[in-house]
C-alpha cells in the first residue's frame, strides 16, 4: 500500500436483480416488494438481512424459528469472508461466497414454505 492510496480486495454483488430472482422469498421476506430505504440489496447484504429479521423478530416466530440455524450460518460466513477479504486472502473468500450462496439456497427452500 501506499502512503495515501490504500488497496483493498473486495465483494460486490453485479446485479441486484438476479439476487431477487435467485432468492425471490428471502427477498420479499426481509426486504417487501420495496425495500428502497436500503442503499444496496446484494449477496452480502442479503445475508445479513436475512440474520438481522431472524434475530431482532421482524419476521412471524414461526419462521424465525424454521430459518435460525441457518441465518447464523449465513451471518457466520458474511464474516469470514469479510476476515478473508481483509487479510488480502481471495482465494479463501471465493471459497466461502460459495458456501453463503449455499447458504442462501438453503434458507430460500425454507422460506418458500411460508
Amino acid at each position: 500500500m501506499g502512503r495515501y492510496l490504500q488497496i483493498r480486495v473486495s465483494a460486490w454483488t453485479f446485479s441486484e436483480d438476479e439476487v431477487e430472482k435467485a432468492w425471490p422469498s428471502l427477498w420479499k421476506l426481509v426486504w417487501g416488494d420495496g425495500g428502497d430505504a436500503v442503499p444496496k440489496k446484494g449477496v452480502m447484504e442479503l445475508a445479513l438481512a436475512v440474520f438481522d429479521a431472524v434475530r431482532a423478530g421482524l419476521v412471524e416466530p414461526r419462521v424465525a424459528e424454521a430459518l435460525k440455524d441457518k441465518a447464523d450460518e449465513a451471518d457466520r460466513l458474511y464474516h469470514a469472508i469479510g476476515k478473508a477479504l481483509a487479510a488480502r486472502d481471495p482465494q479463501k473468500a471465493d471459497r466461502l461466497s460459495y458456501e453463503l450462496e449455499d447458504c442462501l439456497e438453503a434458507l430460500e427452500d425454507i422460506a418458500r414454505k411460508f
